[in-house]
């Protein structure tokens, strides 16, 4: 009777095993991809961006930070303490840093939320150094690129072409100036922003090559804009590593919106093979086909 108890318990646990080891392999992972602006506007700053995090409710929160400066500089995430974080508030910068700002309210209402790195590992300060020279770049490239233009220096079709992508920034600058997080992460945004990346890399080499007065700025915007793609690449393989790492969680990627078309793009085909689901802004389940492949 005894080994027959025996024999029914060690069934049953084999059984239960069986069940839980299948039931965590079909765990779908879900992932919500934020595009954000780094500094606040009228519409948009880290309280509204608090509040649809809070509404999200994640596991994970990966950040467009890098693992060796600014608050992952410890080589963890570290919060400000309180006065820290009352300072910033009654001197109004607690609105100001959007991200940074959202995180320390976040995670002092959820301590238990894991929040990662997810760029490339810059070195101490120049994290900040290349932001601010590809800034300097790219605003004297821009003006020399709109002064050969209206000297007519440019082939006919990339004067179609540059006039194009004119209207377009245009757009996508009233985007920032004035867009909440809904319209930064909206599919006419996204699509914008790819059709402007999608000229920038097609358009820009034939401009460096034949106007003699953008020749000078080739070598180092080739430079940077190598960077910002090595970082898209990073980022992602990043997402893949924690999608991994983390079965059956609720993951936040929150980045600038200029990089969420590409993570869309990369990580859309792969849902049903690395099995997760990506989310919208509301929690519900993104449904479209390969922007990459034609559809009928």
């Amino acid at each position: 009777m005894q080994c027959h108890h025996r024999a029914l318990f060690a069934s049953f646990f084999l059984l239960f095993f069986v069940m839980h080891a299948k039931s965590r392999d079909t765990l779908v992972t879900e992932i919500v991809l934020i595009g954000t602006k780094h500094t606040s506007n009228v519409n948009f700053n880290s309280d509204s961006l608090f509040n649809v995090v809070m509404s999200l409710k994640p596991d994970v929160m990966l950040i467009e930070q890098d693992s060796i400066s600014g608050v992952f500089k410890s080589g963890a995430f570290k919060s400000l303490p309180r006065w820290g974080q009352y300072l910033k508030k009654i001197t109004g910068w607690s609105k100001k840093e959007v991200e940074g700002n959202m995180l320390f309210k976040y995670h002092r209402a959820h301590p238990e939320v894991i929040i990662k790195p997810c760029d490339v590992a810059f070195n101490g300060k120049e994290r900040e150094r290349f932001i601010k020279e590809y800034f300097a770049l790219e605003a004297g490239f821009y003006d020399a690129m709109s002064l050969a233009y209206d000297a007519k220096e440019m082939s006919p079709f990339r004067e179609t072409v540059h006039a194009e992508r004119r209207q377009l920034i245009s757009r996508l600058w009233q985007l920032i100036e004035n867009g909440n997080l809904r319209a930064f992460n909206s599919d006419s945004s996204t699509q914008l922003i790819r059709t402007i990346q999608t000229l920038d890399k097609v358009h820009f080499k034939a401009l460096v090559d034949s106007v003699d007065a953008l020749k000078r700025y080739g070598s180092r915007m080739y430079k940077h804009l190598q960077q910002f793609e090595y970082r898209d690449e990073v980022m992602v393989r990043q997402i893949i590593r924690f999608i991994q790492a983390y079965r059956g969680k609720r993951i936040l990627v929150i980045s600038g919106f200029l990089h969420r078309y590409y993570q869309l793009d990369e990580l859309a085909p792969r849902q049903e093979k690395l099995g997760f689901r990506l989310l919208d802004l509301d929690g519900q389940e993104m449904i479209f086909p390969d922007p990459r492949i034609p559809q009928d």
